[in-house]
């Protein structure tokens, strides 16, 4: 929200999936140096469903990357230290997080470019807020996002997928 209260939606939004990118990769690295190679280690003599969890992680590295930024309900941490622990390649994590938070980077901007507009008309920001058009378009995006899951879910249940 502060990079679009301070640089507007374009400038904001690239410079939040910069940073944003550049911390999970530094997370990534050091989740790979640190303890990630013991974990890494016993992950990979672990049966059951962390070897379950291994096997298709690693088979859909690209689509599981994706889904795990694509989705908010996933925490930031575990979408950067999971990668670590398995053994994804770094420029396949790169990638697919600045590619996979671009959307939640353009809605919770926007909210900041919202309060900024506010901001800027001397007002004084409070809870009436959310109804401007700058805020409560990006808050139902995001849920939108957030029911993706469900829809393509639902959807391959009735295609039998």
């Amino acid at each position: 929200m502060t990079g679009g209260f301070l640089f507007g939606l374009g400038p904001g939004t690239a410079l939040n999936v910069l940073s944003a990118s550049l911390g999970a990769v530094a997370i990534f690295l050091a989740a790979r140096a640190g303890l990630g190679r013991v974990l890494a280690a016993r992950l990979d003599a672990s049966e059951g469903k962390l070897k379950t969890l291994r096997d298709g992680l690693r088979q859909n590295e690209v689509s599981v990357l994706l889904l795990l930024r694509l989705v908010p309900a996933v925490p930031f941490f575990v979408a950067n230290l999971l990668p670590a622990l398995v053994g994804v390649g770094l420029w396949n994590f790169a990638w697919t997080t600045a590619l996979g938070i671009i959307p939640g980077a353009l809605v919770f901007t926007s909210i900041g470019v919202g309060v900024g507009s506010v901001f800027d008309r001397g007002e004084t920001p409070d809870l009436s807020l959310l109804w401007a058009p700058q805020v409560i378009g990006p808050l139902l995006g995001l849920a939108a996002l957030a029911a993706l899951p469900i829809i393509l879910r639902s959807w391959r249940a009735r295609k039998g997928i």
